[in-house]
């Protein structure tokens, strides 16, 4: 069928840059495939699913699982090693717990200066205020391939003071990956968001309110394209819009516009969610594409973008009759709205009508500039006719 393309069995799905991935209870395996649906690889896990993942996340080291289990949910980390998938921590959250939608907080870094094997201090070039006592940072690949992982001690100011020495020596730059909270959605009741000590699975703050109920996909990222710098955000679907929260200061600084609404009535449900680059992934068993709707046997990726572009337009005219003497004239306001909903700058429109008479006095009129309301303003005088004047307004992504 039209628009396949990973043809996933199970309503799971997380994404490295480079593969995807699905974890599969049937055969108890770490499913990888390519952006085409071809298998890469498959890994055995080395302990038994049990329930269907409803959940998949990668936060550049682990795979974390989400599973209902009786009363709650399940969150599984997993490693690949040596080719097989290995079972590092399990959290059971119950009771009261019903959930689709879980995701990791985790950072990616670079060390501000290299260090020598034995060393119990390094500095970050950009999360250091993200690092806390226990968490545990991934460090590498170093030049010789190596990696390990070391447990942080203390905080202080630059310095971050690990538990013991590293065993092996790494350069200015290398990798430093790290994950310290867990976010869930909870549907029991009337919907909650709580964040979760990733290490000891306790409770560290509940928020509630209807705006956490019935969320069925989400995932945490560095977000581009959204704003003129990047927000690290847990970014989650509502209904048909994707919504950017951002978790240092836990306001809502962004929604987007999606296009998983089937007419006449019907909102596309989203089972997973995964983000790279300005790329966002959204799992489906349906689309819409064209004005044509789509449904699939199997799970596939409908991709949409962070990155802004030209989503709506709207046409006034103010006022709406005019005499037909060759000299009076109308406003025309031409609204250029992106998918987040705010007015785009610079954007040349173009008016036409089809009066032989009457004319658009300012052909291309260019949205406000200054104040980003995404209005462009021109003038229609009038013909000598009595007749209706139809006016259109033509606004392209590129111009």
């Amino acid at each position: 069928m039209a628009y396949e393309n990973l043809n996933l069995r199970k309503s799971n799905m997380t994404f490295d840059g480079s593969y995807f991935y699905m974890m599969d209870d049937n055969g108890d395996e770490l499913i990888q495939k390519l952006d085409d649906g071809s298998i890469a690889f498959s890994y055995p896990l080395n302990s038994l699913l049990v329930s269907a993942v409803t959940s998949l996340e990668y936060d550049g080291i682990n795979f974390w699982s989400l599973q209902n289990i009786t009363g709650g949910v399940s969150i599984k980390r997993w490693q690949i090693e040596n080719n097989i998938v290995e079972l590092k921590d399990t959290f059971n959250f119950t009771p009261n717990f019903s959930s689709e939608a879980f995701t990791v907080e985790h950072y990616h870094d670079t060390l501000a200066s290299g260090i020598m094997a034995s060393s119990s201090v390094i500095y970050l070039n950009e999360y250091t205020n993200m690092v806390a006592s226990g968490v545990v940072l991934t460090l590498g690949p170093n030049s010789l391939d190596q990696y390990e992982e070391v447990s942080v001690n203390t905080i202080s100011g630059a310095q971050i003071i690990l538990a013991s020495g590293t065993q092996n020596s790494y350069s200015i730059n290398d990798s430093v990956n790290f994950y310290n909270h867990l976010w869930i959605f909870n549907s029991y009741g009337d919907g909650t968001l709580h964040k979760i000590d990733a290490y000891t699975g306790s409770n560290i703050i509940t928020y509630s309110g209807s705006e956490y109920d019935n969320i069925t996909a989400c995932t945490f990222s560095t977000v581009k394209g959204t704003l003129p710098s990047t927000v690290d955000a847990l970014v989650y679907e509502k209904n048909t819009n994707l919504k950017y929260l951002n978790v240092n200061t836990m306001s809502l600084y962004g929604t987007m516009a999606l296009d998983n609404f089937q007419p006449p009535s019907t909102n596309i449900k989203i089972y997973d969610l995964a983000i790279a680059d300005t790329n966002i992934y959204r799992l489906q068993k349906a689309a819409r594409y064209y004005e044509s709707n789509y449904s699939w046997t199997n799970y596939n990726y409908v991709l949409s973008t962070s990155r802004r572009f030209l989503d709506t337009v709207s046409i006034s005219a103010y006022p709406v009759i005019l005499p037909a003497n060759g000299v009076n004239t109308t406003k025309i306001t031409m609204l250029v709205d992106d998918q987040y909903g705010d007015g785009v700058w610079n954007k040349p429109v173009f008016f036409t009508d089809d009066d032989d008479v009457g004319f658009i006095t300012i052909n291309p009129a260019y949205t406000d500039y200054f104040f980003g309301t995404g209005e462009a303003i021109t003038y229609y005088k009038a013909g000598v006719e009595v007749a209706t004047v139809n006016i259109e307004g033509t606004a392209t992504q590129y111009d």
